[in-house]
């Protein structure tokens, strides 16, 4: 790998755009269409191949799998966790578009978020797939075996992420351990292990405090 002094270090912040035919199936399988599961996981490791040739091309020195395996950032927990069965958003509002109806239009119309919706606590928390990180971390060692990359990383939805593209509903912890969901309260949002609480907007956020 290259570090030396005289190199610059480049990376990004990890989503990056899934081929056609790859982004097709996924949106199929949510659909419950049968979809082949082995040729889809194949899928996914040639796409991670393929985005990594194209960062290295692109100059980047510390590499990801672009997130190949999910079909969004915002909703793919539902994929790997349990618990996130709820009525999910359908609309989704940008309030930074509001003044640039073109841009707005442009959001509105493009099909992965057309096709998204948001997943939204309704049951204790669990592992639904514990395979799935380790299968992510298998593509992408296996597509940088022998490149020069300075490094790799891989990114995941934080809560709160989850929190602000859930249906409002939220999860909290209670003394034993386990994960539960609260139902939101109006506009405010819990502050794991921290005091106080954040104004948001109504109705998607929950107190959080308690089972």
């Amino acid at each position: 790998m290259s570090t030396g002094a005289n190199r610059i270090l480049t990376t990004h912040t990890g989503s990056l755009p899934r081929p056609e035919d790859l982004i097709k199936m996924m949106w199929a399988q949510a659909d419950g269409v049968p979809v082949d599961e082995a040729a889809l996981e194949q899928r996914v490791a040639d796409a991670v191949t393929e985005i990594v040739n194209k960062q290295l091309k692109a100059g980047v020195s510390v590499v990801n799998d672009g997130e190949m395996s999910k079909p969004s950032y915002a909703t793919y927990v539902k994929d790997r966790l349990d618990g996130f069965g709820g009525e999910s958003i359908e609309a989704y509002f940008f309030a930074d578009l509001v003044d640039y109806p073109r841009s707005k239009e442009l959001v509105a119309a493009n099909p992965g978020r057309r096709k998204r919706t948001a997943p939204a606590c309704n049951a204790p928390i669990t592992v639904k797939d514990p395979d799935a990180a380790v299968r992510d971390m298998e593509h992408l060692n296996k597509s940088v075996a022998g490149l020069d990359v300075a490094g790799t990383f891989s990114g995941a939805a934080a809560a709160s992420c989850t929190a602000c593209d859930g249906a409002g509903e939220f999860s909290v912890t209670s003394d034993a351990g386990s994960s539960y969901c609260s139902v939101a309260g109006a506009g405010k949002k819990p502050l794991s292990g921290r005091n106080g609480v954040d104004n948001c907007a109504a109705g998607k956020f929950s107190e959080g405090g308690g089972e």
